[in-house]
Formats: C-alpha cells, sequence, structure tokens
C-alpha cells in the first residue's frame, strides 16, 4: 500500500499572472494514483479490476496532457460502480480525484472523508483532502490532515504537505528550506522526488527566488517530466521574467492544452507572433463552449486572458471574483488583485487582500499589485 502512495505524481499545478502554472492539488490530477497500465486496456463492464486499472490510467494521462476527456473516459469506465451505496475504497478515491478535477470540491470531499471514516490511517486519502483544503483556503484543516500521515515510511510525503501549508500561512523561505532540507536526507523513487521538487519550486517562487524555482523545473524537464502543469509553471516564470520567446520555444510541440495554449497566447501578443490571431481564435472557442455548457472549470484561465490579451479588466474582475468563491490560492489572489487594479475597482478586491492578511500569507509575488492599493484596503 505505501509503495501504491509513494509510486504517484502532480498535478498540479496553481498559476493566473504570477504564481505557479496550475493549482498542486494531488487528487486534482491523481497526484497519489499510480497508473498501472501502459495503455488503454479494454473495460469489461462488469470486471471491477480492470475498470479501476482503465480509469488509474485514463486519470493519469489525464493529468498528463491537461486533456479532461480522459477524466470522462474514466469516469464512464466506473459507471456501473459509481453510485454504489457503498463503493469500494479504490472507486471512492478515484471518484474523488474525478470529482475535484471538474471542481465539485464538495462531493470529492465528502468521498475523502467516507474513507477517512473507513480508513482513518489511509494517506492517500489525507493527502488529497489536505490539498483540497488548502484549495479552498481551509488552512487549520489541511494541517490537520498533514498531520495525519504518520507512517514513518512517509516522512517526505509529509515534509512536502506541511510544507505546502506553512508557506500558504508564513514565511515561503523558512518552509522552502524545511522541504528542501527534508528532500537531500530521503531515498526516495522518481516520481516522489519530483513530486517534492514540483511543490519546492512552487515554495521556492513564493519567497521570491523566481531564479531558483526556473531551475527546479528545468531539471525536471531535462529529466523527461514534460507534463502540462510543469511546463505551465516554467512558462509562467519565463513571462514573468519577460521571456516570451522562450516560452514559445518551451512550449514549441508539446500538445494544445488549454492551460499551454493560454500561455502561448499571452507570448505571441508580447511579440506579435503571426500565430495569435489563429490560437486566439481556439481559445474563443473553448472558452465560448465551455460558458454555454455552464462549465466553469476554466475561470481563472479564461479571466487571465481577458486580463493580459485582451486587455477586458472588467469582465476579467468578474470572472476572478466568481472563481475565488471556489478556489483561493495564490494564484486566484493575484489575479483578482491584478484585475481589481486594472479595472479601476480597488475596493473589489476587499475580500482577498483582508483573507491575505488574516491567514499570514507572505508570498512575494503578491506583494507589487498589493502595495499598489489604497491604505484603507491593506494591513
Amino acid at each position: 500500500m505505501v509503495r501504491k502512495f509513494l509510486l504517484t505524481v502532480l498535478i498540479a499545478a496553481a498559476s493566473a499572472t504570477a504564481a505557479m502554472a496550475e493549482p498542486i492539488r494531488p487528487a486534482d490530477d491523481a497526484l497519489v494514483l499510480l497508473a498501472t497500465t501502459s495503455g488503454a486496456p479494454v473495460v469489461k463492464p462488469q470486471n471491477k479490476d480492470a475498470a479501476i486499472a482503465f480509469a488509474r490510467d485514463a486519470i493519469a494521462r489525464g493529468r498528463s496532457a491537461g486533456d479532461p476527456r480522459l477524466y470522462g473516459e474514466a469516469e464512464a469506465a466506473l459507471q456501473p460502480w459509481w453510485l454504489e451505496p457503498e463503493p469500494a475504497d479504490d472507486i471512492l478515491i478515484l471518484r474523488a480525484t474525478i470529482r475535484q478535477a471538474s471542481h465539485d470540491f464538495g462531493t470529492a470531499l465528502a468521498d475523502l472523508d467516507r474513507l477517512i471514516a473507513r480508513k482513518p490511517a489511509d494517506m492517500q486519502a489525507h493527502l488529497s483532502r489536505a490539498f483540497i483544503h488548502m484549495v479552498q483556503g481551509n488552512h487549520a484543516a489541511a494541517r490537520d490532515d498533514c498531520v495525519s500521515i504518520a507512517d514513518p515510511r512517509a516522512r517526505l510525503v509529509r515534509a512536502i504537505c506541511e510544507a505546502r501549508i506553512a508557506a500558504l500561512t508564513g514565511p515561503a523561505a523558512k518552509a522552502a528550506a524545511d522541504l528542501e532540507a527534508m528532500l537531500l536526507q530521503s531515498q526516495v523513487n522518481p516520481a516522489l522526488q519530483d513530486f517534492a521538487i514540483t511543490v519546492l519550486a512552487e515554495i521556492t517562487a513564493a519567497a521570491g527566488d523566481e531564479t531558483k524555482a526556473a531551475t527546479l523545473l528545468q531539471s525536471l524537464i531535462a529529466g523527461g517530466n514534460t507534463d502540462v502543469a510543469t511546463l505551465s509553471a516554467l512558462a509562467d516564470l519565463l513571462l514573468r521574467q519577460n521571456k516570451p520567446k522562450e516560452t514559445l520555444a518551451l512550449l514549441e510541440g508539446k500538445g494544445e492544452s488549454d492551460a499551454l495554449l493560454l500561455r502561448r497566447v499571452i507570448a505571441a501578443r508580447q511579440l506579435n507572433d503571426t500565430r495569435l490571431a489563429q490560437w486566439q481564435a481556439i481559445l474563443d472557442d473553448r472558452f465560448a463552449a465551455a460558458a454555454a455548457s455552464n462549465n466553469r472549470v476554466h475561470l481563472r484561465e479564461e479571466a487571465r486572458y481577458r486580463l493580459e490579451v485582451l486587455g477586458d479588466a472588467q469582465t476579467a474582475l468578474t470572472l476572478s471574483l466568481e472563481n475565488w468563491t471556489t478556489q483561493k490560492e495564490p494564484a486566484d489572489m493575484e489575479l483578482v488583485l491584478a484585475s481589481a487594479l486594472a479595472a479601476m475597482k480597488p475596493e473589489a478586491a476587499g475580500p482577498v487582500i483582508d483573507f491575505i492578511t488574516s491567514s499570514g500569507n507572505s508570498d512575494a509575488r503578491l506583494m507589487p499589485a498589493l502595495a499598489r492599493f489604497p491604505p484603507r484596503l491593506t494591513p
């Protein structure tokens, strides 16, 4: 069980104008789920083991490629057992993962609560639940779940969890140093090491050392980790460093996921690249289709697109505030701050500023925007 838990890799991703690419959420992209097949096996409707194996593989591929259709395939494979009164443990964790991917955080948490009630020491469920709590800004609950990862063989897993929550509620530099020290002391499999480095890169960026954060992510990519979350995170750092040409080079040939396409569009706009109109048309179609189907999973991405590409600050503010109701990570905070300033409606960011203050968040990426708000809105 411990081996299965440790052989996993991240989602991720968090990411707005200045944060790492995707929210770091284990359950959202099967951080703690091992793809047990090398391809897509034929799933027999009444063969639960085959369906579970297929779903794990589809989720892993969906996370890596940033393709929501693969989560749909995973859900379809699990349909015969999806609504059972007492789903098996594997079904519950997979269902929670798929639900989180669609930002259905409430039902994902309910599944994890149910699993933890059965198995109070389940590390996978506690880690997944901790990261959902972090996304929602429920830091006390997240901390409790981190502490519940008590198996001595999972010391690095607990350290990752605790470092992430520490960076959201206090000095990120100390959290990064603590995690780096633990990583140097640990001998772990490559998947867990990649996850630790991904979280370390995010925390390092929050501490203000974007050069080191970029180096960490580049080491992952050089080692063959080219999933969407890692590429998007590095692309964001390059864009923050005014390197649009390097951003396009990084993303060349890496697929057409919404996350990567958005960053291509931002870079292309800065460079007046001839492909800008073509890429914008694709994003416009995708965002329109999502709105028509009431799919609000990509509110953050659309808000960023409206702000940084179209210059529509008012719509960006509306979307970023709607996104804020469900996601409260640094990327979401920064997007609201930037949109409120651009729309010349600083008071709209009041709840976000209050949250930053009350949580103790000291993310260096938020400070420049915060400094531009009237004193009455900031501490």
